[in-house]
């Protein structure tokens, strides 16, 4: 029987629809490893440094990342995770800057009181740091950074998903729309949107039977998308994938319904965390495939939105959060595997975690080599708030 889309109720003030929870460190699974000696070989503090894009234009994103990472270290610590010895996070805000990054990474590997580093989101940041801290050989542990460039040895991981290998999703929902054209508009100044823009949706694109009619790239900054959203309007493609950053998308959005297209708009990730609030009704609609969802029923999930909202007067996290968590407890699982602050001990812990899998605020989280892989799910924006997609069986 053909498939019907139907929307799920689940409001995400604010935050990205695609959230899920991980507690599973910090339930049952945290409280099994406290009783078993954890920390023998470790000093009282572990100290790690953690570049995140705190102002700026992605500021979004380094600031919800960071609310997971406190909630992750607030409860390794009040569970005695790794015995007596507390994790204490510097944080180091990167803003736009690659080469503060860069100076940041560099500062964490010549100063041994780091044992290791949780990355920023922007890829090109990742891709300066990634070098140094292999150089240096100290573990960074990223969130988002999905180009290529990023994973270049031991010492690198990332929890977040590529978006290629869960943005298939989105091919039931373009079957049941009935979209048979299709046209691109991404940013070309950006790593990962520029690889999704030109490889990764061209390619979902094509094997769901789709064609595409255009596929334009923008200027990083861009903030003006009149021209662009007339031609596309008048050639009325089914879909328009906009791939773009967070302060973009909803000028997008609404310049493309103001041109009078009407058709399907397809996003990303940077459709979540809030981002079309601006747009309100001209949004609504608007559909990304995600690597996260609130409403999945793994334990590990709910266990981690209950504890988020606790901690934060009741908000609902968003994927950015989900993602700054797991790379928290993906590092303090390792550390326990190693019982050592040693950084190549800590690497060879969290490749033994890594191997194994493990269950994360995104739910079950397993690894294709020091890269994560999760199910995806459909987000959307119903106008005032985001919501999830959800396929009904029947």
């Amino acid at each position: 029987m053909r498939k019907n889309w139907f929307r799920s109720v689940f409001a995400v003030t604010g935050a990205a629809t695609l959230i899920a929870g991980l507690t599973a460190c910090g339930s049952s699974d945290a409280g099994e490893a406290a009783g078993s000696g954890a920390g023998e070989g470790l000093p009282d503090t572990i100290k790690i440094m953690s570049i995140k894009e705190m102002t700026g234009p992605v500021a979004f994103a380094g600031e919800n990342s960071t609310k997971g990472v406190d909630l992750a270290v607030e409860q390794i610590n009040e569970q005695g995770f790794l015995g007596d010895t507390k994790l204490e996070i510097d944080l180091k805000d990167s803003s736009d800057s690659t080469q503060e990054a860069a100076s940041f990474a560099t500062q964490a590997v010549s100063d041994s009181s780091y044992a290791a580093i949780l990355g920023p989101g922007l890829s090109a940041q990742a891709s300066a740091i990634s070098p140094i801290a292999e150089k240096g050989q100290i573990p960074v542990v990223y969130y988002q950074a999905g180009s290529e460039g990023v994973l270049v040895g031991d010492y690198t991981y990332r929890v977040t998903a590529p978006a290629g290998s869960y943005y298939p999703v989105i091919g039931d929902y373009l079957k049941d729309r009935k979209v048979e054209t299709a046209a691109v508009l991404y940013n070309s100044g950006n790593p990962t949107l520029t690889e999704l823009g030109e490889k990764t949706v061209p390619g979902v694109i094509e094997d769901n039977g789709v064609s595409i009619e255009r596929s334009d790239g923008v200027a990083v900054d861009a903030q003006d998308f009149t021209a662009v959203s007339s031609q596309i309007a008048n050639d009325a493609p089914d879909a328009v994938f906009v791939l773009l950053t967070g302060p973009q998308n909803p000028r997008a959005v609404s310049q493309l319904r103001q041109k009078g297209y009407e058709g399907e708009i397809i996003g990303m990730t940077t459709m979540g965390a809030g981002n079309l609030q601006t747009a309100g009704e001209e949004a609504a609609g608007v559909v990304w495939p995600s690597n996260f969802s609130a409403r999945s029923e793994a334990p590990s999930t709910q266990e981690f939105v209950e504890a988020y909202q606790e901690k934060y007067d009741g908000e609902v996290p968003n994927n950015y959060a989900a993602e700054g968590y797991d790379t928290v407890w993906l590092l303090a699982r390792g550390i326990k595997e190693a019982d050592s602050a040693e950084r190549t001990a800590i690497q060879e812990g969290i490749a033994k975690i890594a191997a194994e899998g493990f269950d994360g605020a995104q739910g079950p989280l397993a690894f294709e080599g020091n890269d994560v892989r999760v199910e995806g799910v459909l987000a959307s924006w119903d106008g005032s708030e985001e919501i999830v997609l959800t396929l009904d069986g029947s």
